[in-house]
């Protein structure tokens, strides 16, 4: 008798290690999957003329600083800065967006208060007319770039706008002479 409580004692323990084991292996997954799910993650939708950019949050996770996105004068640039909120508690921050050109502030383009509760999103939107930005110092037939730069709570987002004029340059006259050559 000894015998078989041993056999049925031993087939126990390795059923229940079996167990432990599916279960610590699921649960190390579980993790991996919530820890890469969680948290708030930003994008940035840039329309310009007929052209859609979309900045997903991981283009600003693999070390890019700056996003750049260029724009005939003239047109306007619509601006979508989506929130999404991937935590169980309601995040709160002041956003606050602006043109720069180089290191000094041109304008401020919005400052706003957000409340987001736990996963939900929230979008702030934008327009800038590129036709009110040309620097006093830049002629009209050169191109141009300034920044929008987006911040909340120490997080910062960079996109260069390169815009491009639209005046011709001025050619030099320059006297052309035909000479027939005759072989």
């Amino acid at each position: 008798m000894a015998k078989r409580n041993t056999a049925k004692k031993t087939a126990q323990r390795k059923n229940l290690y079996l167990i432990l084991t599916i279960a610590f292996f699921l649960a190390i997954i579980a993790i991996f999957v919530f820890d890469g799910y969680m948290g708030i993650y930003d994008t940035v939708t840039i329309t310009a003329a007929e052209r859609e950019d979309v900045i997903e949050p991981d283009s600003w996770m693999r070390g890019d600083y700056s996003y750049y996105t260029w724009v005939e004068e003239g047109q306007d640039i619509n601006f979508v800065y989506e929130l999404d909120n991937r935590r169980f508690s309601t995040y709160s921050a002041d956003v606050e967006a602006a043109i720069w050109f180089g290191e000094s502030k041109h304008s401020d383009l919005i400052s706003q208060a957000v409340a987001i509760g736990s996963f939900d999103k929230e979008e702030l939107a934008w327009t800038i007319d590129t036709t009110l930005l040309r620097p006093a110092d830049i002629a009209e037939t050169q191109d141009y770039e300034f920044s929008v730069i987006i911040t909340r709570d120490g997080v910062e987002r960079r996109i260069v706008v390169h815009v491009s004029s639209l005046r011709p340059v001025p050619s030099a006259q320059i006297p052309i002479t035909l000479e027939t050559v005759k072989i």
